[in-house]
């Protein structure tokens, strides 16, 4: 499915996931990034965040793990499985 290029998309975006597109869509481009580094040669990993930081209490509410764990599979932002 392509997006339309428009400025939500291309500049403030992507919109995604809610209720928070900006925890899950970063958290996808770091998962991506990550990815692409490896050659997408993945075989475990191990994730860490600061347990009094905001990642504590919102990485499942914000969609931050599922934009992740998206993200290091290869996932697009519009990615129907994103839900």
């Amino acid at each position: 499915m392509s997006v339309p290029i428009s400025i939500f998309n291309d500049v403030i975006g992507p919109v995604m996931r809610g209720p928070s597109s900006s925890h899950c869509a970063a958290a996808l481009r770091i998962g991506r990034l990550a990815r692409d580094l490896m050659d997408g040669d993945i075989e475990e990993v191990l994730v860490e965040f600061d347990e009094h930081g905001a990642l504590a209490t919102t990485h499942q509410s914000q969609g931050s793990d599922m934009g992740l764990f998206g993200g290091l599979m290869g996932w697009d932002t519009t990615d129907e499985r994103l839900v």
